[in-house]
């Protein structure tokens, strides 16, 4: 993967490549965090990917809901959750793999 420069993107390009990252990652189709299934091979990526936005780009939550097409509260959910969903294997397994991911590419 090539190293992106982010901190010359917007907020919603920087989120549209975590989104591409996270989808690499989980072995998903590009752009298929936005679809509106509630499987949980698309769900928990779709809350991956928004939380990382939050904490380490601090991406507003109307931007990641606009890129998501889900609604804004959602965003505020999938954040004061994480460390609930954090406890959960399936969750932590893809959050540690696109994290360390994320930190690989920006260093």
């Amino acid at each position: 993967m090539n190293p992106i420069c982010l901190s010359k993107m917007t907020a919603k390009d920087q989120f549209i490549h975590i989104c591409n990252l996270t989808t690499t990652v989980a072995g998903l189709r590009k752009g298929s965090l936005s679809s509106k299934s509630r499987k949980l091979e698309f769900q928990i990526p779709r809350m991956v990917a928004s939380v990382i936005a939050r904490k380490e780009e601090g991406i507003h939550q109307t931007v990641i809901a606009e890129v998501l097409k889900r609604d804004r509260s959602l965003i505020y959910h999938y954040e004061k959750k994480h460390n609930d969903h954090y406890a959960w294997e399936k969750y932590r397994d893809i959050f540690n793999k696109v994290y360390m991911t994320y930190h690989q590419i920006e260093n």
